[in-house]
């Protein structure tokens, strides 16, 4: 598919991930301007294809998601071509939408079938407020004065609208937004972490770390890593489920030593990498987590388009470790200090210029939604923008499966 896509979280005011929405290009930006326009007013709707092949647990974890539509998908059947739970779907109307009589009772008519609508800010808000009773959502550029402007005009008409606040990228604009009135947030806000003065790291983390750094060596002992499972109950339990259910047949195996030998250095490695991080993002926003899981295999899947193939586990590492700042609430170098990481992979997250670099950028880019700088990189390496939408929906899913069979439960080959 000729799509470039990323669904981009969208926040509570508690932090937590509420809904998503989708960033997009069609295309390589810089070779075909034009076809944005025409595949946006395509039918079927792109956008949905979209949602209904890649399905709601594998692009949001089952939560909510906007949809862009425009004045050619409204007149059509949308309550007939949505294969997902249509109450998990608010249709997004850009700016190009008609604001007319027709449009009206057009979603006045799909929100009866169960959708829920939203738009995007519009400074003619006289000409949208006969749209407010059949809106559920209006995003906002976070611009705090328009906030307040914005919801004095919804609790004159004592509509049930939720503001969202677009470009949230600091704590400080997070909580200016919020007291303006920002019921929902959008921003880069949630990829940072406040240092501390104290940056020591809690005990069950430490063990945690250990373990990360005793599977990263280049030839570890199964009787040291059986002996630091053994120190949390409940990772023991995960790591011997696994291997009983993937891997043995007939007696089951309640010896971590030998499942350990069972498994092999390989397979518990990628097991280590996955379910260790996971439990390390408990504490941080899950969105946290995600993101660390899905540039994880995001940028393994690059591996090959980057000409990088013979070193895909250490892509991976790459992408699963640009966030442990976060995670242990610490600054990257710290963080890259306590886990033993490849020097590659260390030197592109410091921000040093090697391969491991570049493809930790495009990624970055990726997520952004900087479509005309990866239609360039794209350019330059000769890469298809099919093969990036492939690389990407395939983490999508592969993460959607390790959130549905429980990441003790995924390892694969």
């Amino acid at each position: 598919m000729d799509l470039l896509v990323a669904p981009k979280p969208v926040f509570n005011r508690a932090k937590e991930t509420a809904m998503y929405y989708l960033s997009f290009q069609f295309g390589n930006a810089l070779l075909e301007g034009g076809k944005t326009f025409a595949y946006e007013n395509s039918v079927p709707s792109p956008f949905f294809d979209f949602v209904n092949q890649t399905g709601l647990e594998a692009l949001t974890s089952g939560k909510p998601i906007f949809i862009p539509v425009t004045n050619v998908h409204l007149a059509l059947n949308l309550d007939e071509m949505c294969a997902v739970d249509r109450s998990k779907v608010a249709l997004l109307m850009g700016r190009r939408v008609e604001l007319s009589q027709a449009n009206l009772q057009r979603l006045t008519y799909l929100r009866e079938t169960g959708f829920k609508t939203a738009f995007i800010h519009r400074p003619d808000y006289e000409e949208l407020e006969p749209f407010f009773p059949q809106t559920d959502f209006i995003f906002n550029n976070g611009d705090t004065a328009a906030i307040m402007v914005l919801n004095a005009r919804i609790r004159k008409d004592r509509a049930s609208i939720k503001v969202i606040a677009r470009g949230i990228d600091t704590d400080e604009a997070f909580n200016r937004a919020v007291v303006n009135g920002a019921e929902l947030l959008e921003g880069q806000f949630y990829k940072t972490t406040a240092v501390v003065r104290d940056n020591r790291v809690s005990p069950l983390k430490v063990n945690y770390i250990q373990l990360l750094n005793q599977v990263n060596q280049e030839d570890f002992e199964f009787d040291k890593f059986a002996g630091i499972v053994q120190r949390d109950t409940a990772l023991a339990v995960q790591f011997l489920k696994m291997v009983n259910s993937t891997h043995v047949k007939g007696n089951a195996i309640t010896s971590l030593r030998h499942a350990a030998a069972l498994l092999g250095q390989k397979e518990i490695k990628k097991w280590v990498t996955t379910a260790v991080t996971s439990t390390l993002g408990l504490e941080s926003p899950g969105e946290v987590t995600r993101l660390s899981m899905i540039r994880a295999k995001f940028c393994e899947n690059l591996a090959g388009m980057f000409e990088m193939a013979v070193h895909r586990d250490n892509l991976f590492l790459l992408g699963l470790f640009s966030v442990l700042d976060v995670i242990l609430e610490t600054t990257i170098e710290q963080a890259l200090q306590l886990v033993h990481t490849p020097e590659p992979v260390r030197t592109a997250l410091l921000g040093g210029d090697n391969d491991f670099a570049k493809v930790y950028q495009f990624v970055q880019l990726y997520e952004r939604g900087e479509w005309t700088e990866i239609s360039r990189i794209a350019l330059v390496n000769n890469l298809q923008i099919s093969d990036i939408f492939e690389a990407y929906n395939e983490a999508l899913t592969w993460y959607g499966r390790l959130v549905a069979q429980s990441f003790g439960e995924m390892v694969e080959e």
